[in-house]
């Protein structure tokens, strides 16, 4: 597209109260343009000149004997004699005093074995019912006497114990240390000794001093002034702008304001006079002083836009979530959309099932960054779609009749600020939404 530029001059307005100035750019689809504006500013300026005064002077006219008391000081000393300083102090004794305590011990254990005898256990051995039948056809039982008992050798042998040794004791003798505070009477000598102090008395003290008279005579003294200086202000600003092939209109008004009182300085800033149908993103801007000298302040600016509309932003958001489905093998969530998604953002979910006579349960809950290993984007039937790994979410297994609540946010990686006071849609929610568990 051919550069097209172009020469603003602005008018040219006194001011007397600040340092300012400023521009406007409109755009209707050029790529570049220069802007020129003039300002005619009042500056106060502070002066230091010398002016006609009088100033005063010491003469020495003479001498004259001058006397004060001055005060000095004597030692005086009182002899103290020597003293006796006594005090009560408790000394600690000890003492070993003899007791007794018993002492016993058991002597060796020994084995103690006893001979028991046996004896003759005997039982009876039952005999079962003798049965026959008669000639008439009847059955008849009887039990004969019982037989001989069964007879067996019980206990008997050789038992032994361990019995413990005799006890013997004795009377032993050992020493025990007591100690007592008995209470001692001592004294110490205060040798005698001087005790001094200084004593102040006056004494008179003249001396010659020289005498002084106060002069006038004529001088120079410094005296700040300030002086009304008119300075003519330029703001020289070149546009260059991507338009993308976007020829919808916006004014933008830039402006360059004095950041200090010594016109060192000035802050620059671009805003939008009105809010247009695309949107306008200030890639970059800058401000510098050319020339300062005693009647003119030059600027020199540049700006550099990019307009842009909704399909051309980098943080585009889905009109709507057509489908879910969840697979239980790979546990894998995927989410199909309508219309485009960012590249970047973030998506925050929670996957719940309504269970009888239970409410519902949180089957997983996770925020995650995109792309990233937990989340990554995909096209499915010319559609994009957000595959989600939910197998360190999971707080339970996938079943039938889910139901899927997220949210998405778009990340805005534009290089540069977007003026525009209604910023492009950054996040969205989607509520309960049916998923399909393959």
């Amino acid at each position: 597209m051919i550069r097209n530029i172009a020469l603003f001059f602005a008018l040219i307005v006194p001011s007397i109260t600040s340092a300012q100035i400023a521009t406007q750019f409109h755009f209707n689809g050029q790529n570049a343009e220069v802007l020129k504006s003039e300002k005619k500013i009042t500056i106060l300026k502070s002066e230091t000149i010398q002016v006609p005064s009088t100033c005063y002077r010491a003469v020495p006219v003479g001498q004259r004997e001058v006397c004060h008391n001055e005060t000095r000081y004597s030692q005086e000393c009182t002899w103290i004699p020597s003293s006796q300083n006594c005090w009560n102090d408790n000394e600690r004794v000890c003492r070993n005093v003899p007791r007794t305590r018993q002492e016993c011990s058991h002597g060796p254990s020994q084995t103690v074995c006893t001979d028991r005898p046996s004896r003759r256990v005997c039982t009876d051995r039952p005999v079962g019912e003798v049965c026959r039948t008669t000639r008439d056809g009847r059955r008849h039982c009887e039990r004969p006497h019982q037989g001989p008992g069964n007879c067996t050798e019980v206990g008997g042998g050789r038992v032994c114990q361990q019995v413990p040794g005799p006890r013997y004791c004795r009377m032993v003798t050992y020493n025990e240390t007591e100690c007592m505070n008995v209470p001692r009477y001592r004294c110490e000598t205060i040798p005698g000794r001087n005790q001094c102090r200084d004593v102040p008395y006056s004494v008179p003290v003249c001396n010659m001093e020289t005498q002084y008279e106060r002069q006038a005579y004529s001088c120079e003294k410094p005296e700040t002034v300030t002086r009304t200086i008119t300075k003519n202000l330029v703001l020289e600003t070149e546009v260059e702008v991507e338009t993308n092939g976007l020829v919808d209109e916006f004014v933008a008004l830039m402006k360059a304001t004095e950041a200090n009182n010594q016109y060192s300085q000035f802050a620059f800033s671009v805003t939008l006079l009105k809010e247009p149908q695309v949107f306008v993103v200030l890639k970059d801007q800058n401000l510098q002083i050319v020339s300062h000298t005693e009647n003119e302040i030059v600027l020199k600016s540049k700006v550099r836009f990019e307009v842009l509309n909704d399909q051309l932003l980098p943080n585009v958001l889905p009109a709507r979530a057509s489908e879910a489905a969840a697979f239980q093998e790979t546990k894998m969530l995927k989410i199909l959309f309508d219309g485009n998604l960012s590249n970047l953002g973030s998506i925050q979910l929670k996957l719940t099932h309504k269970a009888f006579l239970v409410g519902t349960k949180t089957i997983a809950d996770l925020v995650a960054e995109y792309p990233s290993e937990k989340v990554f984007i995909s096209r499915e039937n010319q559609k994009f779609a957000l595959n989600v790994n939910l197998a360190q979410d999971l707080k339970k297994s996938l079943r039938g009749q889910m139901k899927l609540t997220f949210s998405l946010e778009a990340k805005n990686n534009l290089v540069g600020r977007i003026l525009n006071s209604v910023k492009p849609e950054s996040s969205k929610r989607f509520e309960e939404m049916s998923v399909e568990l393959k």
